[in-house]
């Protein structure tokens, strides 16, 4: 298998696991990092921000391992998202001066989620079309 498959799988594994976690879960958001809702409309938002939308990048990541023509196009989805949850998270971590574990484990692993992506989209060819 390819590395860019690797990694997608890898990935798909680690957000399928961390959604079911927190969709089922949800407690472990105060508990863990301090994030909490007082309503139960606060406690569905971070249920589909936290649970849904990363089983969705999970289901989207293994769809790209699974089969060599959507690699590239999951990658390049993949990327887009991992900036847009890095970026943010910089600049605000800039702005308000978190310098939390939690906030800096965060940053690390967005990084490098961009920079891997990145990497691998550059040394990754688009397949032949016939």
């Amino acid at each position: 298998m390819k590395p860019a498959r690797i990694v997608l799988a890898t990935l798909g594994i680690l957000f399928v696991a961390q959604g079911s976690i927190q969709l089922f879960h949800p407690k472990l958001l105060t508990d863990v990092v301090g994030i909490s809702a007082d309503s139960v409309t606060g406690r569905i938002e971070l249920q589909v921000i936290y649970g849904g939308l990363h089983l969705a990048f999970g289901a989207l990541c293994l769809w790209g391992a699974a089969k060599e023509q959507n690699t590239r196009p999951v990658l390049t989805m993949m990327l887009l998202v991992s900036l847009g949850a890095a970026l943010p998270r910089v600049i605000l971590a800039l702005f308000h001066q978190d310098y939390s574990a939690y906030s800096m484990a965060a940053i690390s692993l967005e990084v490098l989620c961009v920079l891997l992506l990145f990497w691998l989209l550059r040394r990754t060819r688009p397949p032949m079309t016939t």
